[in-house]
């Protein structure tokens, strides 16, 4: 079977990365990393939360498997980095979802899990007041890219349990491909 790319897309905090980093603790579901000309927040390490670089001129557009713009600062990541088989999941804005669906094909297959989060909530995990605000004009994606919702507004328990429950839905959708 083809590789499926667990597309995780949500707001600031909403818990993108704690369900990717949940997936590949229990379950041993690599992530693909981005590479980013952003400066690098406190606590990131350089391949594990991101590859950061200067600037995209040493790489070829037709090898990469994604590519946005997100403010003043680019995100792409590299098709090498896809698995032969199996899941893998993938921390990624709405045109990265998008530009991932329309090129699924032959080559991988794409399940897109969008986090809702309360604003509050992202607050209280220590968002800062500019990143929710700078979310409220992300262009939201519609019903027809998204294949699941997951709400993060109660426990870590919660939010792992339904971690888990991707997972079985997403076993059950890879043989629909």
């Amino acid at each position: 079977m083809k590789p499926i790319i667990i597309a995780i897309v949500g707001a600031s905090g909403s818990g993108k990365t704690h369900l990717s980093k949940f997936l590949q603790k229990e379950f041993g579901i690599p992530a693909i990393i981005s590479t980013t000309t952003r400066p690098r927040r406190e606590g990131e390490r350089e391949g594990k939360d991101y590859f950061f670089v200067d600037n995209t001129s040493a790489y070829d557009r037709r090898d990469m498997l994604t590519y946005t713009r997100f403010g003043k600062y680019e995100y792409f990541s590299l098709k090498k980095q896809l698995p032969d088989r199996g899941f893998c999941t993938y921390v990624v804005d709405e045109n990265g979802v998008r530009v991932l669906k329309r090129g699924a094909g032959e080559d991988y297959g794409v399940f897109c899990v969008t986090i809702r989060c309360k604003p509050a909530n992202r607050i209280a995990r220590g968002v800062v007041p500019e990143r929710i605000e700078r979310d409220k004009h992300r262009r939201n994606l519609g019903y027809q890219w998204v294949d699941m919702a997951i709400y993060n507004n109660g426990t870590a328990e919660q939010f792992e349990q339904a971690g888990r429950d991707l997972i079985t839905i997403v076993e059950q959708w890879q043989h629909l491909l």
